[in-house]
């Protein structure tokens, strides 16, 4: 009986009233899912259709780099130029060993005309100045991967390295892209395959810019998502107008927009 008195003085009825109250208050609504998409509206991705990293073919020190981050350049431009003294000097003494073989060569012909040596001598000096020549050639495509050169006009998307760097074969030096061929990327509902073909126009808004392009389907995905029951659609801006979107940077988004056939909506 003391420990029931105990614990009853020990009860606070303000404290359960409060427990209570707060127990039976409404839950907080869950909240509002996202609006829909329109009808004949997905989601669209600017790429570059030319999209590069530029690696170092040889080893060495890096000498010059003529562009940076978000410069432009042409096709056929230098944008990197290794330290090339070691791999020149490769080509110095290649030359010169097959100077010396060819030497070589001529003199055993005379040899063999005087009938101081065989055929086989001769064809031996021949077989180390085709060796020499070989060598001369591989000396001199090493100096010429001593420039890397710009595959395509475009801009410098990131720098990887920096001058006076000393880099292996195959180390990553530049990533680049062509900012004149853009193409449009988008995911789109299965069952838009009933009439969704290449040709099929579209209008483009674009988030960053408010701009509205007009648009054209050039290839649909091969294989359809079994997750999401989607698939990938490329597609073209139009070109019939020049400078028809002078501010369109690849990583740009926004909603395209289709018109589905009559039939379409109907079977939906």
């Amino acid at each position: 009986m003391q420990k029931i008195s105990a614990m009853m003085c020990r009860f606070r009825p303000s404290r359960f009233l409060a427990a209570l109250s707060i127990a039976l208050l409404p839950l907080p609504l869950a909240a509002a899912d996202p609006a829909p998409v329109p009808d004949g509206a997905v989601r669209a991705l600017i790429e570059a259709r030319q999209h590069a990293v530029l690696s170092s073919e040889i080893a060495g020190r890096i000498g010059r780099i003529t562009v940076e981050a978000g410069q432009s350049f042409k096709a056929g431009q230098t944008l990197i130029a290794f330290d090339c003294s070691h791999y020149q000097a490769a080509v110095d003494a290649a030359r010169a060993n097959l100077r010396a073989a060819d030497v070589t060569v001529r003199q055993s012909r005379r040899l063999e005309q005087l009938k101081s040596i065989g055929g086989a001598e001769v064809e031996m000096a021949e077989v180390k100045a085709e060796a020499a020549r070989a060598d001369l050639r591989k000396a001199e495509i090493e100096v010429r991967r001593c420039d890397v050169k710009a595959p395509f006009d475009g801009k410098v998307v990131e720098q990887r390295i920096r001058e006076h760097e000393s880099v292996p074969a195959g180390t990553a030096l530049l990533e680049v892209l062509s900012d004149r061929d853009l193409r449009v990327e988008l995911i789109v509902p299965s069952s838009w395959l009933v009439w969704l073909k290449p040709g099929q126009r579209f209008e483009l808004r674009i988030d960053e810019t408010g701009e509205v392009l007009d648009g054209e389907v050039t290839l649909i995905g091969a294989r359809v998502d079994p997750v999401s029951q989607s698939l990938k659609v490329t597609g073209k801006l139009q070109a019939d107008k020049p400078g028809n979107a002078p501010n369109l940077v690849a990583g740009m988004s926004g909603t395209a927009r289709f018109t589905p056939p009559e039939e379409a909506k109907g079977a939906r």
